[in-house]
């Protein structure tokens, strides 16, 4: 099913709610809710994208592992792919359930909910443990910046709305959004900016995918940030739907501790 089709469904019939109790094994209620997950369409193991959408067979391990951690809950899901901007803008209008991989922000807070224990993020409870690395042209003569990635005075492009947009401008540089990673990636190859920064697992398979831009990139072996991300739900969905989400972020930190999930992983290596 297309990301357009997906976000249709969503918007015209609504969510049935029926809380799924804690089981042993996924539930199949009769009308189970249907979550849809917003995220950036950037193939990998995590999720496999094929010509634009969910790989109809091994759609990866992210994806298997949340379904089978909303099946426990009486809940499915689906999947829409789109630029990380809007992904964030249609959670903030409560058009989906959840965006990932989201770190935790105070802005993002006023309209998006996170798990939580004593008034902290609750890491435990995490979808993502990522870096942010520094991706510069091989050729660069740069030694600041490919070897203590010091970025004050450089043109460095990022993507739309990054949660590292903010400590990138404190620390001086001179940032400049994009939308997509392919651009950013190019923009560094064709020398008009002197580095892309975003996270690796979204960056990587591009240059896997495109060998001409990987012969003239390359990525800083230091992160320039380590940080964690998040199946951050809709205030609103959240609202009328609280057991359901707290029951999916418990039974996703489970099963991702579980001999099932062990192996799955290794399927996709």
């Amino acid at each position: 099913m297309g990301s357009a089709l997906v976000l249709a469904r969503f918007l015209l019939i609504g969510l049935v709610f029926v809380i799924g109790t804690a089981a042993t094994s996924p539930v199949t209620p009769a009308e189970p809710v249907t979550m849809v997950f917003a995220t950036v369409g950037t193939s990998s193991a995590r999720v496999r994208i094929l010509e634009g959408q969910l790989a109809p067979e091994r759609p990866g391990w992210f994806v298997e592992l949340s379904r089978r951690a909303a099946g426990f809950c009486g809940a499915e899901i689906d999947f829409a792919f789109m630029p990380w901007a809007r992904a964030l803008k249609i959670v903030e209008q409560g058009n989906v359930a959840a965006a990932f991989n989201s770190r935790h922000k105070a802005d993002r807070a006023r309209y998006g909910i996170y798990p939580m224990k004593d008034g902290r993020p609750d890491e435990e409870r995490a979808s993502k443990r990522y870096a942010c690395h520094v991706y510069i042209a091989r050729d660069s003569v740069d030694a600041g910046l490919v070897i203590e990635t010091e970025i004050a005075g450089r043109r460095v492009v990022v993507e739309r709305q990054a949660s590292i947009l903010p400590e990138l401008e404190e620390r001086g540089a001179r940032v400049i959004e994009v939308a997509n990673y392919l651009s950013m990636l190019s923009a560094v190859a064709g020398g008009r900016v002197d580095a892309a920064i975003g996270i690796d697992h979204n960056l990587d398979p591009i240059l896997k995918r495109h060998p001409d831009l990987d012969a003239r990139n390359e990525k800083a072996k230091v992160p320039v940030k380590k940080s964690v991300g998040y199946v951050m739900f809709a205030r609103t969905f959240y609202a009328g739907h609280t057991d359901l989400v707290e029951c999916y972020w418990d039974r996703y930190a489970d099963t991702r501790k579980s001999e099932w999930f062990t192996h799955l992983r290794a399927t996709y290596r």
